[in-house]
């Protein structure tokens, strides 16, 4: 597991993470991932189809790679590690 200082730290750097994301992006990833919602309840919230809420997410998560590099495993943002 992760120590607690460690998650910290990893919860300090995705916040920075996700707030420099477009809007959209950051949305989609915070709702898919942070909020467990499946894509096509991204879409109907953020009023768009289906493939564009599952471009936003990827590319939100793409950025969010680029930007935490090694520190950023996408799992641990759906088990809540982080």
């Amino acid at each position: 597991g992760v120590d607690p200082s460690e998650a910290t730290t990893l919860r300090l750097a995705l916040v920075a993470a996700l707030k420099s994301l477009p809007r959209r992006q950051r949305q989609a990833v915070v709702l898919r991932y942070l909020s467990g919602l499946p894509e096509q309840e991204v879409a109907r919230t953020l009023g768009v189809s289906a493939s564009t809420a599952s471009t936003h997410v990827q590319r939100g998560l793409a950025a969010l790679r680029a930007h935490l590099g090694e520190a950023f495993r996408e799992e641990e943002l759906v088990d809540g590690r982080i």
